[in-house]
């Protein structure tokens, strides 16, 4: 945010109102070239200065902190992070050497080179699709820039009218306005049906193009030379230019993405959205340090928050569930059934409904094994089942890493599970059948301790969503029918909607499977009762 506010004001001042000696800014044409200028002119000149090496010098340590970031990921993660740091360093010397035409064209090159890095980091599994595309999108410019440097200096030569440079040039504000009009589709917050109906984004994107319409029908000449000095983006000066009003639409949609990104829940997604401004505000004129230092920083934003948007974003979203709603009485009667089921296998059982947030009415079933207690929820919401969750040991939460996690692996019909504990590393099981069906992540020892060759098939053929070990303190294992999960396993959830005869043993099966795991790998000392921050309603 700093940042941001810095640039913003650089732009505003330095560029705008400054300029340079060889082009003057909006103030500084206003000056009799004969005179002495006066003394505020000199403080806001002085202030454009200041900003401008603090905006450069800031980029350039938050950049450093995205290297740190990027070097603990993925091989490709560190490769962007290398050529990160030698293309940061190469925009930063200008700040405090003189630059030469060598180092000029090494930035170029070292820029390209991060620019397509960063977005080669960007792509990966179960990450933001829109992110991803988008993230191209905003690199083709970039190139576009690069690619213009590289063909004056090697490729065609200079001309008067319509070089391929000028032609290359052109491609690249068109670039920029294509980013900017398919942003809202890419980068709104998810799920974009309920980011569109913000009226505020939408007003702030109305008053913003309003003002540019009758600023430009106004003072179209000024408008003109502000955005050469601001964006690089040359407009025509002798009559109205003809893209004018595709600017306007295309600052006008930016605008609205960067508003409505700005007021996010998610802050990935809040990420986004700066460095998105961010490389606004770094501009296409590619004159001074921070017009690559910036939109390195972004463009270093955008790849970092797309690996962790699509699941803040999950979390955050309202419960709800495709289900079928299924009528009390029939529940209560399956409810019966599974504890029924239960006798044989746990001790000291008992059951009741709970009311928790969001509308959520939990049916419990609690018991224990071997003084290992054991509770069975399952959560409803207007008769609609939302998630199974079985828990055995002490009660553990799901963001705290794992010692062990099995994550299962969908059908592509069935969409995305919702994440699982963290832990690391990934790693094979070597049953065939176990690794067709699940991720597996983090210890191997405390994976053989807990599987042998006939619990590695029982997991593969009974199992969905994740299932999660701590070292000796608990197994938790969640299931969201319908989200990553066959709507009918381990409930049957669509007979029992219909009024069908059903029967619990699915489900009784797959606690008796995680009992035999938690007996292997769970002390009972270590195993405490936990209160439920929920209101009994019920009992049955």
């Amino acid at each position: 945010m700093v940042l941001l506010l810095v640039a913003l004001a650089e732009l505003a001042i330095n560029r705008i109102a400054i300029g340079t000696r060889t082009e003057p800014g909006l103030v500084s044409l206003r000056l009799h070239p004969n005179m002495a200028p006066p003394t505020w002119y000199a403080a806001l000149s002085y202030a454009g200065l200041f900003l401008f090496y603090f905006a450069g010098t800031l980029a350039f340590g938050l950049m450093l902190g995205r290297v740190a970031a990027f070097v603990r990921g993925t091989v490709r993660d560190k490769l962007a992070a290398i050529s990160l740091l030698v293309a940061g360093v190469l925009a930063a010397l200008p700040l405090v050497m003189t630059g030469s035409s060598d180092l000029s064209f090494a930035l170029e090159i070292a820029f390209a080179v991060t620019v397509v890095l960063m977005v080669v980091a960007t792509f990966g599994k179960h990450r933001d699709l829109g992110t991803q595309i988008g993230t191209v999108l905003l690199a083709v410019p970039l190139l576009e820039h690069t690619l213009r440097v590289i063909g004056a200096k090697f490729l065609w030569p200079d001309a008067a009218f319509d070089t391929p440079d000028q032609l290359v040039t052109r491609a690249g504000v068109l670039s920029l306005c294509l980013a900017a009009l398919v942003s809202p589709y890419l980068f709104a917050p998810r799920p974009f049906s309920r980011a569109v109906t913000r009226p505020g984004p939408v007003l702030v994107a109305m008053v913003i193009a309003a003002t540019g319409a009758v600023l430009a029908r106004k003072w179209y000449l000024t408008v003109a030379k502000a955005a050469s000095l601001a964006i690089g983006v040359e407009l025509t000066t002798t009559q109205a230019d003809p893209r004018l009003a595709l600017y306007l639409l295309a600052i006008a949609t930016l605008i609205w993405t960067l508003t409505s990104c700005a007021v996010a829940e998610s802050g990935a997604r809040r990420q986004i959205g700066a460095g998105i401004a961010l490389l606004v505000l770094g501009g296409y004129g590619f004159r001074w340090p921070h017009h690559y230092l910036l939109p390195l920083v972004g463009l270093a934003f955008v790849a970092d928050a797309a690996r962790h948007v699509r699941d803040e974003e999950l979390d955050q979203l309202p419960i709800a569930t495709e289900t079928p709603a299924i009528g009390d009485p029939a529940w209560q009667s399956y409810i019966a059934a599974v504890r029924r089921g239960l006798e044989k296998t746990l001790s000291g059982l008992q059951s009741l409904s709970m009311r928790g947030e969001q509308g959520v009415v939990s049916s419990l079933i609690m018991g224990e094994r071997d003084g290992i207690p054991v509770r069975v929820r399952i959560e409803r919401v207007e008769g609609s089942v939302v998630a199974l969750d079985v828990v055995l040991g002490r009660e553990t939460d799901e963001v705290r890493a794992a010692t062990l996690t099995l994550w299962a692996i969908p059908p592509r019909t069935l969409g995305v599970n919702p994440a699982g504990p963290p832990a690391a590393p990934l790693f094979k099981a070597g049953d065939k059948q176990l690794d067709e069906r699940f991720k597996v992540r983090g210890s191997t020892m405390a994976f053989n301790k807990l599987f042998d060759e006939g619990l590695r098939a029982r997991t593969a053929a009974t199992l969905d969503g994740w299932l999660a070990y701590w070292e000796n303190e608990s197994v938790r294992y969640r299931v969201y029918p319908g989200r990553g999960a066959p709507l009918d396993h381990p409930m049957p959830l669509s007979d029992l909607a219909l009024g069908r005869p059903v029967t619990a043993d699915r489900l009784v099966a797959v606690v008796e499977l995680l009992v035999e795991l938690a007996t292997r790998g769970v002390r009972p000392e270590s195993s405490t009762s936990t209160d439920f921050d929920a209101e009994p309603t019920e009992l049955s």
